[in-house]
């Protein structure tokens, strides 16, 4: 264990002194300022946070939230969880038709929050108030924490389900290890009512990252009696009236279906082989954590280090029998998508912190060695990469361009990267990972702020939608060739229809009362020979063009309507 420094041992006018007096309050607004901009103005992300928001508007519609649906088919993968949580949102803060997209990304925005502040008393917990500040912030600002805290899916609430669960595992591991007495019963409580939630929202995968953990450390420690004191049959006992309910009920009304397909068909399909094109070679992961984990794994070299030199210690232990086991398995499992190691970068952000705070007090041994200054290069490298390509190179191709504006821009990021390396060359720790989450926070502001919201190109599916209500049509008599993206059923209606072809788009709108069809210009030809074999023509209302970046392909989109005849 560290040595503690208090709040106190600072000048009372520095930072550090300032955050430390007022740690969970200055962790919140950090969370708020990276995780609130840009859930308005980003429309719904094809394809899974618009099949999970869609999924969600149906049961607003409905009144049913027991059967998940897009459209008229079940959508048998993930729990119920997530999507209670969206309808509350959804429900309270919308009126209908319940398409303000930010409404649903409201539990992923609490999950953020919520994991940091839990990652911050996990480190007080194993290491001291420095530390979990420290390792709280850089995970807040890691890019893929961000991400997810903007995407009304489950992963952000699956992370802070995981972390408070660790933090409750480290209770009881910590007391065993140092012969404590046994953590009150609301310890165990709370662990499953953690596990429990995390299984109604994203089902096993809680178990996964938690369990790997408890039996990497009890077989690391060649001891396993400890695990006895975490009640595990009451834990159980909770977790199970949690999750019981709806499983027996989602059971009776789609008459076995969903477990056949949730379990079967998604768990076990991505565990036995590469499912939708989501596949990655051993190594993906460390090699996607360049971005994920930035700006925080400029101080990753410091924490493999310090984990090597601190081996023994259990806090070291608990961090590593949390990363490594899950890792290794991850990286071995054929589907792969960037999120799925998410569960483990509070860990990760751990180790850099523990690393820092060692290096400030002891010696520079952690924070002075070649491991380090050749991280620092790389890191400088990846730095400049990520601001070339996202102030620069994406607004070049899917927008209006970078500019003098977003080079202004760019310029206190820089600034901020340069002081975050020329700090921790300097072995001062504590300013180092402060000029990093700044760099972290000036970036994500520029890019949530100043470049998504010129991407035209890319706001494809928006623009569509927004060409579709303009004509006055609606959902119900509106159909799309060519453009089937589940974030046009959300953005447009329930009711919209997608049809497979062209041929289809015609047949829709000669049938259905001032109806209309957006229809993608390679299947335009056979649209209108549809509609001349029916004696029938149409007139075009208006046209979007951008790339539809499910498929990586650029689009032209018209919208028609049945030409009339009469005056």
């Amino acid at each position: 264990m560290s040595t503690r420094r208090s709040a106190a041992s600072y000048d009372s006018s520095s930072f550090w002194s300032l955050a430390l007096a007022h740690p969970r309050a200055v962790l919140v607004a950090l969370c708020l300022l990276l995780f609130v901009p840009g859930i308005a103005t980003i429309p719904p992300l094809d394809r899974d946070e618009a099949r999970f928001t869609q999924a969600t508007k149906q049961m607003l519609e409905t009144g049913d939230f027991i059967e998940i649906r897009f459209q008229d088919d079940a959508r048998n993968k993930k729990p119920i969880g997530i999507y209670w949580m969206q309808s509350i949102t959804a429900g309270w803060l919308t009126s209908e038709p319940h398409s303000s997209v930010w409404a649903y990304r409201i539990p992923s925005v609490i999950g953020g929050i919520f994991a940091v502040l839990f990652l911050f008393g996990l480190g007080r917990r194993l290491f001291d108030e420095e530390t979990a500040m420290i390792s709280a912030g850089l995970f807040a600002c890691s890019l893929l924490m961000i991400g997810e805290a903007h995407i009304a899916k489950t992963d952000a609430v699956l992370v802070a389900c995981v972390t408070a669960a660790q933090l409750l595992v480290a209770h009881f591991f910590i007391a065993a290890r140092q012969g404590s007495p046994q953590p009150l019963v609301r310890y165990s409580a709370m662990l499953g009512l953690a596990i429990g939630i995390g299984i109604l929202v994203k089902g096993p995968m809680i178990l996964y990252f938690v369990g790997l953990t408890v039996i990497a450390l009890s077989a690391w420690e060649r001891r396993w009696g400890w695990i006895a004191l975490m009640r595990p049959m009451f834990a159980l006992a909770i977790i199970v009236l949690i999750n019981v309910p709806w499983l027996v009920a989602i059971g009776l009304v789609t008459k076995g279906a969903y477990f056949s397909e949730a379990i079967g068909q998604d768990f076990l399909g991505k565990a036995i082989s590469g499912q939708e094109s989501h596949w990655g070679p051993p190594g993906y992961y460390l090699v996607s954590l360049l971005v994920g984990f930035w700006p925080g794994w400029l101080f990753l070299a410091p924490g493999i280090v310090y984990a090597m030199a601190r081996v023994r210690e259990g806090s070291v232990r608990f961090l590593l029998a949390w990363i490594v086991p899950a890792w290794i398995i991850l990286e071995l499992a054929p589907t792969k998508l960037p999120h799925y190691p998410l569960p483990l970068y509070p860990a990760i952000a751990l180790l850099c912190g523990a690393a820092v705070m060692a290096g400030v007090r002891e010696s520079r041994s952690f924070l002075d060695n070649m491991p380090v200054k050749l991280g620092a290069v790389a890191w400088v490298m990846v730095t400049l990469a990520l601001i070339v390509g996202a102030l620069f190179y994406v607004p070049g191709q899917f927008g209006t361009g970078g500019g003098i504006f977003l080079t202004l821009l760019a310029l206190p990021i820089l600034a901020a990267a340069g002081s975050a390396v020329f700090f921790l060359l300097r072995g001062e720790g504590e300013n180092a990972t402060a000029a990093t989450v700044a760099t972290g926070a000036l970036f994500a502001a520029v890019l949530l702020a100043a470049v998504l919201p010129r991407l035209d190109d890319l706001m494809l599916s928006r623009s569509a939608a927004e060409l579709i209500l303009r004509s006055g049509a609606k959902p119900e008599n509106t159909t799309v060739a060519g453009f089937n993206e589940p974030s046009m059923v959300f953005q447009v209606g329930t009711k919209i229809k997608l049809s497979p072809t062209g041929a289809a788009a015609a047949d829709f709108i000669t049938k259905h009362p001032d109806a209309r069809a957006l229809v993608d210009e390679r299947m335009d030809a056979e649209f209108h020979a549809s509609l001349t074999k029916l004696n029938v023509a149409a007139e075009a209302l208006g046209r979007v063009k951008g790339l539809n970046y499910s498929k990586g392909k650029e689009l032209s989109l018209t919208l028609y309507r049945l030409r009339k005849t009469g005056p």
